[in-house]
């Protein structure tokens, strides 16, 4: 690697960026493809001293086909640019199902090969009694996919429950051939090859199972293991929206909420730690973005309800899809513009890409939010042709929809909130972007202990208009999301619970459940397995009552330092 610095502390300027991906499950695939689309990976990779490594995982090949086309787009891209073709690495790897009998064989050596990778795993000794997570009869996903009219409708027997997902992962890293080992070995080596600094982002569907079953593992052997913990690895979350199938927006977005809240909350993760060792430390090196998607599914979806002579679910899976693509594209647009610079800076204030002085530990509050939040779309309320102020006045009505969507409960403050506009030049106006700022201080900032940080760009297309609203300082008991799956799960059997977890279970607990051999205590043994203390109560996992806001939790962290500073005449 170079010594080029990631940020240069003394005059803020900073190296171009590589941004490498990791996509899980259909939605990271889809998130690769847009990467794939912005036309200003190629710009970067003119550079000799830049790279892209691309690795998206799935089960089974049906979303990959479009993600193989896109990248022979890609390369043939860069042969009429003259840029050598190695110095991109885009590669699928399709983890095969096995059989019942292989699948029940390989989750028997679960416990050799957790020893294998890290030896401390063994340190329970025979007081470690492994219990297999999933049932003989576990339900496995079917790799068939269902379309109509050329648009895939996905089925629930697609779908994979995450304990599933977890299991094949495993499988596919540690058993015969070891296909994800090596898949994750080459990952890492194209990106030691680069000569720029690189963020890896691990894309996955919060909803989904198959991303958010596999994403702990696959983080953790990236950053203990492939890659090292010198690369920020970050973990980008899409949430579902009112769109999605029942099963991606149900009871699991509670349990992945409350997995991933234990690795970057550092007091839970701390907990984990001191019984399990540095095999559970937080993988997430450059944190958790969450994406919510109901912004713009509120203003897309409407486009297609009216279209004649088409059925609904055909209508409902095209609002979906363009959903989809839209927040991917706004997404990947917005990391690589100026070579990655921008999405950097973005973080900073999250507290994982800032230098060790400059870190504030926030608590249950670490997540971010990006949320893509469209405000125009052709064809809806407005034509061309008609009058600016009409064009006007159904954004500013938009613009005041803002807290309705935006992922977060009402009454949520945060210290610091960005928010980056894109629209055609004759558009956007003072009159807009007041009322922007007014919306987002009024409803997200704490007054004069808040900040906004705003920037406005062109946009190509005359008839859209979004703005990237990023929130840092979120805990997930902030989320909306969360709230509504978590009555979900509660009210879920016991036998549906089971199958929801994913990253503790090759220690027999599952986390989201209370624990019924320590008194308070989150995580509950799998049947047959040794009991554990997770370290986590059941109060600190699920919040109670109102949570303190970002900016009054670090007064309380900050109180006692205070007493320190040296005051001045």
């Amino acid at each position: 690697m170079t010594q080029l610095s990631m940020y240069h502390s003394a005059t803020g300027k900073q190296a171009p960026h590589c941004i490498n991906l990791l996509g899980l499950g259909k939605t990271g695939a889809q998130m690769i493809d847009a990467f794939l689309r912005t036309g200003e990976i190629e710009d970067l990779l003119e550079d000799p001293r830049a790279r892209l490594t691309c690795l998206a995982v799935d089960i089974g090949e049906g979303d990959m086909r479009q993600l193989r086309q896109y990248a022979d787009a890609f390369y043939e891209r860069l042969d009429e640019r003259g840029i050598p073709r190695d110095r991109a690495q885009i590669r699928t790897l399709s983890l095969q199902v096995p059989d019942s009998a292989e699948l029940a064989e390989s989750m028997a050596r679960v416990p050799d090969h957790m020893a294998r990778e890290f030896p401390r795993f063994s340190w329970a000794g025979e007081d470690y009694d492994f219990a297999s997570w999933l049932a003989p009869d576990a339900r496995v996903p079917t790799v068939e996919k269902h379309y109509q009219a050329q648009l895939e409708l996905p089925a629930e027997d697609e779908h994979a429950d995450r304990a599933v997902a977890k299991a094949i992962y495993l499988h596919a890293y540690f058993a015969g051939d070891r296909p994800m080992y090596h898949a994750l070995r080459e990952f890492a080596d194209s990106i030691n090859r680069t000569k720029l600094p690189s963020i890896v982002l691990v894309p996955f569907g919060v909803g989904g199972g198959t991303g958010s079953g596999m994403v702990v593992d696959i983080a953790r052997h990236l950053s203990s293991d492939a890659l090292g913990r010198r690369v920020p690895v970050v973990g980008v979350g899409l949430l579902p929206c009112s769109g999605d199938p029942e099963y991606q927006r149900g009871a699991s977005v509670a349990a992945t909420l409350d997995e991933l809240d234990c690795m970057i909350d550092e007091g839970k993760n701390a907990g984990v730690i001191r019984q399990w060792g540095d095999l559970y430390r937080n993988p997430f090196t450059g944190g958790v973005l969450l994406l919510p998607q109901e912004q713009s599914w509120e203003r897309l979806f409407r486009y297609t309800t009216i279209k004649k002579g088409v059925l609904p679910e055909v209508r409902h899976r095209q609002a979906l899809h363009v959903t989809n693509k839209f927040v991917d594209d706004s997404f990947a647009r917005f990391v690589v513009h100026d070579h990655g610079r921008e999405f950097f800076r973005m973080m900073r204030p999250s507290g994982f890409t800032g230098a060790p002085h400059e870190r504030v530990s926030f608590g249950a509050h670490n997540f971010t939010i990006f949320n893509v939040a469209k405000l125009m779309h052709p064809g809806v309320e407005v034509l061309p042709g008609e009058p600016m102020s009409k064009w006007r006045g159904a954004i500013s009505d938009w613009i005041g929809y803002l807290p309705k969507w935006m992922g977060v409960r009402e009454g949520f403050k945060t210290e610091f909130v960005e928010a980056h506009v894109y629209s055609a030049r004759a558009k956007w106006n003072d009159t807009l972007q007041l009322k922007l700022e007014e919306t987002l201080r009024t409803y997200l900032l704490p007054g004069e202990d808040g900040a906004l940080y705003t920037t406005r760009h062109e946009f190509f297309d005359e008839l859209t208009l979004y703005v990237n609203v990023v929130i840092p300082g979120v805990a997930k008991v902030d989320l909306t999301a969360y709230q509504d799956a978590r009555q979900q799960y509660d009210a879920a059997s016991e036998e549906a619970r089971a199958v929801m977890s994913s990253w503790l279970l090759e220690l027999g607990v599952s986390v989201s459940q209370p624990s019924a051999e320590f008194d308070g205590m989150a995580g509950k043994c799998v049947d047959g397995g040794t009991p554990w203390n997770t370290g986590i109560s059941m109060e600190a996992l699920r919040g109670t009552g109102n949570p303190a806001a970002a900016v009054d939790y670090t007064k309380a962290v900050m109180a006692g330092p205070i007493s320190t500073v040296v005051p001045t005449p």
